[in-house]
């Protein structure tokens, strides 16, 4: 009999939580966090985020203790790689090395796994591997299990975000067989940043970082506005007295909306046989709705909320779906596991 899995996805200034069985959502909440808790992506202090954890268990009441986390950009890499056909042997010897341009310190001390997602044949004959390749710091990983523990969680799975949302477009894909897009491009509207996903026929390919985010609009209501940024924030979201429409916000949203459009972009330039039509919008800036139309006067496909790719979840949970997709999808890592 398969177990309840708790996905979780800690981000710069919110905890996200979703607890998984068989494919359905049983919970869904989010909290925020204290400021400067997670930084650049790291735990700046593993003990007080354990203790934010602890008490947001008890006070939803959550008692699954097996966690799949969503690793952040700053602990995992993620590339597409094609190497000569060989042998699990061989690709377990070999794959450190094609992280040579991305991994400065020693190849020992990180986690290595792949997934086949292609064999380009010659004349009948296997020539060339295509892999979704991943590396992971084997002392970020340990830190990570420490803290979960003196949290009341178990480790049993971290799931680099890139492939949390892949997780999701498979479930999404096996539920609708027919009509699905051949590609997505997910964009997560993030409180530090925003970063733009690129997937297609359900393999993850490329993502774009943009270095703006909720933070930054906050910054400048709070300066338009002389609040607090936290004052800024709630002013934001309800769009109290226009904040939305802030003459300094107005062209920030313009600058996020030409980035997402270089990124689209980009992506077609490197993928001359692409066909992108969609586009799904996840996360806290994707309730802005001054952005949002920004940004979709500059774009010609077609607009998704990322609830549209989530299994349903409770009542209560709706609410902050939206900010949840890394959590569920990691949830999703473990799905069928006894």
């Amino acid at each position: 009999m398969s177990q309840s899995y708790l996905g979780l996805d800690i981000g710069e200034s919110t905890v996200k939580i979703a607890v998984v069985k068989d494919g359905r959502v049983l919970r869904l909440c989010a909290a925020p966090l204290p400021d400067n808790l997670v930084r650049d992506g790291r735990v700046t202090s593993p003990d007080a985020l354990a203790e934010e954890l602890r008490a947001l268990l008890r006070r939803e009441k959550i008692s699954t203790k097996k966690c799949a986390l969503a690793l952040p950009p700053a602990d995992a890499y993620v590339r597409r790689i094609s190497v000569p056909y060989m042998t699990q042997e061989q690709l377990e010897v070999n794959l450190p090395y094609e992280f040579h341009d991305y991994i400065q310190k020693d190849k020992d001390l990180y986690f290595y796994d792949y997934a086949v997602v292609g064999v380009r044949e010659e004349n009948g004959a296997s020539k060339t591997l295509e892999l979704l390749a991943a590396a992971a710091l084997k002392t970020a990983i340990a830190d990570y299990r420490v803290m979960l523990r003196k949290a009341g969680l178990k480790l049993s799975v971290a799931v680099p975000e890139y492939l949390t949302y892949r997780n999701l477009i498979s479930r999404y894909e096996s539920m609708h067989p027919e009509g699905h897009p051949l590609e997505y491009c997910i964009v997560d509207m993030g409180h530090r940043a925003i970063r733009v996903h690129m997937y297609r026929n359900g393999v993850y390919e490329t993502s774009r970082t943009i270095e703006y985010g909720g933070a930054s609009i906050d910054a400048l209501i709070a300066d338009a506005e002389a609040v607090d940024p936290h004052v800024a924030a709630d002013y934001k979201l309800a769009n109290y007295a226009g904040a939305q429409e802030v003459p300094a916000c107005r062209d920030l949203y313009n600058k996020i909306a030409v980035e997402i459009l270089r990124a689209v972009n980009f992506y077609g330039f490197n993928m001359p046989e692409s066909d992108l039509r969609d586009i799904y919008f996840g996360g806290g800036l994707a309730k802005v709705s001054a952005l949002m139309d920004t940004i979709r006067g500059s774009l010609d496909l077609k607009f998704h909320p990322i609830e549209e790719l989530l299994p349903a979840a409770d009542e209560d949970g709706e609410c902050v779906a939206a900010v949840c997709p890394a959590a569920i999808g990691a949830a999703l890592e473990t799905d069928g596991r006894e």
